[in-house]
């Protein structure tokens, strides 16, 4: 995928200087959203489709694991990594019943931790290659690790604002 028909996200499309900076600011839209009402925030529009805060926990998932991902990236050669099982944390972490506050600061760490970690990369760096998973196994490189994590930020944030402006 090259350009997401959903949100309109270009793979590629931002340099890699800015793809740290880019994610931080991406990040730090989820704040006003989960301080919206707390009933707007908790609510699902179908069983299928998750809440705001729902989808804000997964993004923080996201920025945790894809840490760990760029990290062995760097140490291993191509590693292959094993799905996050998105669907089965939202019941196993019961992501339901978190505080919105929390989640917010917790997204902002993790895109720090995240930024940091892509801020700090050398030029040959980005190009180390990894078998990514999803949404087919496919060797990637830790460049396309970064676009793929802006743009689930990207494409959740405009899930979240379809949702609370259904209201």
């Amino acid at each position: 995928m090259t350009v997401c028909p959903e949100c309109g996200f270009t793979y590629g499309a931002a340099p890699r200087r800015e793809l740290g900076v880019m994610l931080s600011m991406a990040a730090a839209a989820y704040s006003s959203r989960l301080a919206a009402d707390p009933a707007s925030v908790h609510r699902r529009r179908s069983p299928e489709e998750w809440s705001p805060l729902e989808y804000s926990c997964h993004v923080r998932d996201v920025m945790l694991m894809q840490r760990d991902r760029v990290y062995v990236a760097l140490v291993e050669d191509e590693p292959t990594f094993k799905p996050m099982y998105r669907d089965e944390r939202v019941a196993f972490d019961r992501y339901d019943t978190q505080r919105p506050s929390v989640v917010a600061d917790q997204i902002a760490m993790a895109a720090d931790l995240l930024s940091r970690a892509f801020d700090g990369l050398e030029q040959a760096q980005w190009s180390r290659q990894l078998i990514y998973g999803f949404p087919d196994p496919a060797r990637r490189d830790v460049e396309w690790v970064a676009h793929h994590t802006l743009h689930e930020l990207v494409h959740h944030l405009m899930d979240i604002d379809r949702i609370l402006r259904s209201e």
